[in-house]
């Protein structure tokens, strides 16, 4: 980073993002941000496929730089999704595409899609003069509090612990759809994150089948956030959630089947994020209202260009190639991580969770780290940041500007960058003493004033 307007624009204007924040209390403390390490979002920045960056640079169609009529999307990738989720989630088997589940660009990023699905359901709980709304999800977990509070939805949470590698318990997540349902007449929503965020856990298809038939059982709504659905070790099978969730529904009638959305981010596969390009997936009927009636509310369809180079890139062998690349170097990382973290930092295999899916890796604070000098509770990705110049991220996503719902005393690192950055990162936290046992005043350091 060589200046943090480079991310965060003028810093004389309110900014509610927490590492905006803290990137600048870094520089104003002496901090040089060139030699920042950046592993607490999932970015990258300038890794995006070059396959898809020469996309966007080859000839586009001349009409991509206007408006498109079509609400389901730039036509040409509405096409290309619309075969790739079947094939990718090996639907035809299993549900008609058009009736059972129909295919549309999400854009402005899937957690826009997630956002008006809950209009929709708000929507119809008030036309109904249902009772309150509740969504539940996983504790820790992606940032849905921030999606759906927004909505006047109550959140309630099941856990995924280091017992038992993060799978949840089916039992309990019936239990809680049981209670919500005996607590409203109004919607609740279940999420499934089978790849999960952030532990990198793949939850067995068992528990997921059993999760979606206690939704159906007790009425609930189902939102199956994909995001991380391609991004997995070579060895590993992601749970295919969307074809289990079809399979559940088959034998009900069209009309007797729950709401419930599949959202699938192509910003994760292919390290573009900022393009804001996904894949939603639902009911027809329910595909119907989102983008012909609460979408074309909000917003046009846009980014035709970025949507027509997706299109392109989706059809050229080489996005496979691509993405079989990027799993083999995960997991290269995954395992090189937990290697260092074991005989450098001196973690015990308890202390981290590595995963194969998703594009994190879990690990604890050291407990002599969590508090201060003075017993007073200390903020570890500052702290850390102030000593060694890496940013970690958040154990639990969250709404910017907002406390994270339960950290758990764990940090979140990011593995999608380049192995030579992750190893240096590491180096820094060494040579800084902040590993699992013995605290040092060596390394790398900010003003002290950071931390003050």
């Amino acid at each position: 980073m060589r200046d943090v307007k480079d991310l965060v624009g003028d810093e004389g204007l309110p900014n509610p993002y927490d590492d905006a924040g803290i990137l600048r209390r870094y520089r104003e403390a002496g901090g040089d941000l060139s030699e920042v390490i950046y592993l607490s979002l999932g970015e990258t920045w300038c890794r995006a496929a070059p396959g898809l960056r020469n996309a966007l640079a080859a000839s586009l169609p001349p009409h991509c730089h206007g408006y498109s009529l079509s609400p389901y999307g730039f036509p040409a990738l509405h096409s290309v999704l619309r075969t790739y989720i079947t094939d990718t989630h090996q639907l035809e088997t299993v549900a008609e595409l058009g009736t059972d589940y129909e295919v549309a660009v999400s854009q402005c990023s899937t957690r826009n899609t997630m956002f008006h699905f809950g209009r929709l359901l708000v929507e119809e709980s008030q036309e109904a003069n249902a009772g309150k709304r509740i969504v539940i999800a996983s504790t820790p977990g992606w940032d849905y509090t921030g999606v759906y509070t927004a909505l006047g939805f109550e959140m309630r949470y099941f856990n995924v612990t280091s017992h038992t590698s993060y799978q949840p318990d089916h039992e309990e997540i019936h239990g809680l759809l049981r209670k919500a349902r005996g607590d409203t007449d109004g919607p609740v929503l279940l999420v499934v994150n089978a790849q999960h965020n952030p532990t990198g856990a793949n939850w067995y298809p068992s528990t997921v089948r059993a999760m979606i038939r206690s939704a159906v059982a007790t009425g609930a709504c189902i939102l199956v956030d994909d995001a991380y659905y391609a991004v997995h070790n070579p060895d590993t099978t992601p749970t295919n959630t969307l074809r289990i969730l079809l399979e559940e529904l088959n034998p009900l009638p069209l009309e007797h089947r729950p709401r419930w959305l599949a959202v699938r981010s192509l910003g994760k596969q292919f390290h573009c994020n900022g393009w804001g390009i996904g894949a939603l997936t639902a009911g027809s009927e329910t595909v119907e209202r989102l983008v012909t009636h609460l979408l074309p509310q909000y917003t046009y369809v846009s980014a035709i260009p970025l949507q027509a180079a997706m299109a392109a890139w989706l059809c050229d062998v080489s996005s496979e190639t691509y993405l079989a690349r990027q799993r083999a170097e995960y997991a290269a990382k995954r395992l090189h991580v937990t290697r260092r973290l074991t005989h450098d930092l001196g973690y015990p295999q308890s202390a981290f969770f590595p995963g194969e899916c998703a594009a994190y890796l879990l690990m604890r604070i050291p407990p002599w780290c969590a508090r201060g000098p003075h017993g007073e509770p200390r903020d570890f990705r500052v702290h850390c940041l102030a000593r060694t110049g890496v940013l970690l991220g958040e154990a639990h996503m969250t709404t910017p500007g907002r406390l994270p719902n339960d950290s758990r005393g764990y940090v979140r690192l990011y593995l999608g960058t380049a192995p030579e950055v992750l190893d240096e990162a590491l180096v820094r936290i060494r040579e800084a003493g902040l590993t699992w046992n013995q605290p040092s005043v060596a390394g790398l350091s900010a003003a002290k004033t950071m931390e003050e």
